[in-house]
């Protein structure tokens, strides 16, 4: 057998040819349309401009509170357009302005407000024609109060450039596309004053905001510290209860699944802890228990006296409550060697509540001054809707017989350690559901004097944080967000705050 390699044969010649020219009249049809997609963007943009915003990227790391505004040429120019900007720029600006503005404070949170609009305006113009105070920050403008403020933002955007990520992306682009507020804890504890170690799992977080002149409602999420959260998680925020108003025998309202949800930031500390350990007997195994059990905290005006409130915490104990009444024994004995006096049990629950809305059975008590004025105490209440008894501890006055709903129960086994209790409790979805008049608070002076005016002058507030439970969500550290306020009647510009009682 041979081996035969095929033959590769070449046409004799070449079978090649140019291609023909184009004639001019197909080419410039083509040509020109090709053009016309081109250039179609350009001038959609030049017609209906919007700013991406990509300064936001930077700013959020570095401010400590950041609000975004839509545009709105035909209100009024914003006062403080009207201080960064001379009063002739600000009122042409204004009058082209689209899409969103900000206003902003640094991280110190005392360089004064900064505003943050889009450098569109500016393009092509040297350093030198910009605004007083002003700087460029990728497509944006940041026009400070006076150069120290300018100098200090400049310096923390040298010194961060990491990308945002997880939440505060999210922020991010709720900044650029409605309004919205991201805050971190510098401005939240600035704000909240002595409230700000019971909003220790709020310290990071952004809303967007929405409402009318009759009310604002928000959404949104917040975390004690910065990390990443999925989308699907943020879907699942149960929908706020309708609006139940406070009646007026009742300043603030606050239920939740668990009282570290509010004071964990207390409960931490030693200054606090130890106390509570030393001179009260709270040991540390009812200390966690105490924070892994259903509350309903209370405050009510008082009218009368020496107190301007009495506030109230109602505990769900579960089947621990004979930890607590042998704990209640050993505190009468340390309150009256405080030389506090004890009212008679029946005289206290006579004046406490109906005879059907306590358990007698169980211990109470009510402790004096040598006045005879009444400083706190305890109480085995009944809840109106049925269930176990609640113990309610008191300081101030004795407070109003309220009807007390039931709070959730405690189905966690008898025989488990505090340490067992918490790690099995964070399992499931927790919520904390807040109601308050902060009109009728700020009258008496118990509001921080730096929470904005529109939350001080509303008459009614609902709020609403809802944890996930641990394994969707990192330990329980991501809140989702929701509430509403109504907005009352602006105080007279005369009015005085009630003198404040000790």
């Amino acid at each position: 057998m041979s081996l035969t390699l095929p033959r590769w044969r070449l046409p004799r010649r070449p079978n090649w040819r140019l291609p023909r020219r184009p004639r001019l009249r197909l080419l410039l049809p083509v040509t020109g349309g090709v053009i016309v997609l081109l250039l179609l963007p350009a001038l959609l943009l030049q017609r209906f401009p919007r700013s991406n915003a990509a300064g936001l990227e930077r700013l959020v790391p570095v401010a400590s509170l950041i609000q975004s505004f839509a545009a709105a040429p035909s209100r009024p120019v914003p006062s403080l357009w009207q201080e960064r900007l001379s009063v002739p720029l600000a009122t042409r600006l204004w009058a082209r302005q689209q899409g969103q503005w900000w206003q902003l404070w640094g991280e110190s949170g005392d360089g004064g407000t900064l505003l943050a609009i889009s450098g569109r305006a500016f393009e092509g113009l040297p350093e030198r024609a910009l605004p007083a105070n002003s700087f460029r920050v990728d497509d944006l403008l940041v026009i400070a109060a006076e150069p120290l403020s300018r100098q200090q933002l400049q310096q923390q955007l040298s010194r961060t450039a990491r990308p945002p990520k997880g939440m505060e992306k999210r922020c991010v682009e709720q900044l650029r596309s409605a309004q919205a507020v991201a805050w971190t804890g510098t401005a939240l504890n600035q704000l909240s004053g002595p409230l700000a170690p019971l909003l220790g799992r709020f310290q990071q977080g952004c809303l967007v905001l929405g409402g009318d002149a009759a009310g604002l409602s928000w959404q949104g999420e917040a975390t004690g510290s910065v990390q990443a959260t999925t989308t699907a998680a943020l879907a699942r925020l149960p929908a706020v209860p309708p609006p139940q108003p406070l009646p007026s025998a009742l300043l603030l309202d606050v239920e939740g699944d668990r009282l570290d949800l509010l004071f964990e930031g207390l409960l931490n500390r030693q200054l606090i802890r130890q106390p509570l350990v030393d001179r009260y007997g709270l040991q540390e195994t009812l200390l966690r228990r105490l924070g892994g059990s259903p509350f309903r905290l209370r405050l009510s005006p008082q009218p009368a006296g020496v107190f301007q409130a009495s506030l109230e915490l109602q505990l769900q104990v579960g089947k621990q409550r004979q930890e607590w009444i042998q704990w209640l024994t050993q505190l009468r004995e340390v309150l009256k060697e405080q030389g506090l006096v004890e009212q008679l049990p029946a005289a206290a629950a006579g004046a406490a509540s109906p005879p059907n809305n306590t358990a007698a059975q169980l211990p109470t008590g009510v402790w004096l001054r040598q006045d005879d004025t009444v400083v706190g105490g305890w109480r085995w209440i009944r809840p109106a809707g049925g269930g176990p008894p609640l113990l309610s501890l008191f300081l101030g006055s004795l407070p109003p017989p309220l009807p007390a709903p039931p709070l959730p129960a405690v189905a966690l086994p008898a025989a488990m350690s505090p340490e067992q209790e918490s790690a099995a409790s964070k399992q499931v979805p927790q919520t904390l559901r807040l109601r308050a008049r902060p009109q009728a608070l700020a009258a008496l002076g118990l509001l921080p004097p730096a929470l904005p005016p529109v939350l001080q002058q509303s008459d009614q507030l609902e709020f609403l944080a809802h944890w996930p439970a641990a394994s969707e969500h990192g330990a329980n550290a991501h809140a989702l967000l929701a509430g509403s306020l109504q907005l009352g009647a602006a105080p007279a510009p005369g009015a005085r705050k009630s003198p404040a009682r000790p």
